[in-house]
């Protein structure tokens, strides 16, 4: 419409050229686009896929090949056609720049619906870019910063499992001791974990930790004498109270991750 209403209008700089050479290459990406969207739509109802289309391959012998290299030859001609054009506009767009900032006040004053037409065509590929760009930027900060947190949400949830009341009462325990076994108390750097039968009547062996040690790593507590203690199959103590807490929502250890119900070591 604009160059219909434009046909008196001489400008300096032949932009007329170049504003039918942008329409043409709009029409040429329009039916490529369309193109491969109907031969996606087509393929997807013949066959489903890829799959479908050996499976028809398979079935027809030599004409399903014959068939399956048209469409790929198809496709590949499609995707250079795509990648010409693109360069092609993109040195267009540079020589129609030029022409607008040579031909400057000039080319307003002869032609200015030519002029307003070209310089919205050369604006939105500009701000069509931008937005490309900076969505593109968008994505990959989310990915670099949020996907990791999120991989780990996600890996935290789907392995997380608490264990029963039966699994936390097979596990050792025992009482902690500042004394020596005759009763006496003695000024030491250790301390004894006193063996307590289960509910099973498992008893595990009496151990011997350094004062230094004793202490639960969830309340960030040390052990008083007396006190009830849990032990789990990675050697790893804490107060009973804490660990059948943390047991219940989640069946690892707190320090080196062990899986106290599928045995293995997470770290």
């Amino acid at each position: 419409m604009i160059l219909s209403l434009s046909t008196r209008e001489k400008p300096v700089t032949p932009i007329r050229i170049w504003i039918c050479v942008y329409a043409l290459q709009c029409l040429v990406h329009v039916c490529l686009v369309w193109n491969k969207y109907r031969r996606r739509f087509g393929l997807r109802r013949s066959g489903g896929g890829l799959g479908g289309t050996d499976v028809e391959a398979n079935e027809s012998g030599e004409d399903g090949e014959d068939g399956q290299g048209l469409f790929r030859d198809t496709s590949s001609f499609s995707k250079r056609c795509e990648s010409v054009n693109t360069m092609a506009s993109f040195l267009w767009w540079i020589v129609g720049f030029y022409w607008m900032v040579s031909g400057g006040e000039a080319l307003l004053q002869s032609a200015p619906r030519l002029y307003w037409l070209a310089m919205v065509f050369l604006t939105f590929d500009v701000v069509f870019t931008i937005l490309c760009v900076a969505l593109a930027c968008v994505i990959g900060i989310a990915l670099c910063c949020c996907l990791p947190c999120i991989i780990g949400i996600l890996y935290a949830l789907a392995d997380q499992e608490g264990a029963s009341d039966a699994d936390i009462s097979m596990l050792p325990r025992y009482k902690f001791s500042r004394t020596s076994k005759d009763g006496r108390k003695e000024v030491t750097e250790t301390g004894l974990m006193i063996p307590i039968a289960t509910n099973n009547g498992f008893l595990a062996e009496e151990r011997v930790i350094a004062l230094e040690d004793a202490e639960c790593c969830i309340c960030l507590s040390h052990y008083e004498d007396g006190v009830e203690i849990h032990a789990l199959p990675c050697n790893h103590h804490f107060h009973s109270s804490c660990i059948i807490k943390w047991l219940r929502i989640n069946a690892t250890c707190p320090l080196c991750k062990y899986n106290i119900l599928k045995g293995y070591d997470r770290v």
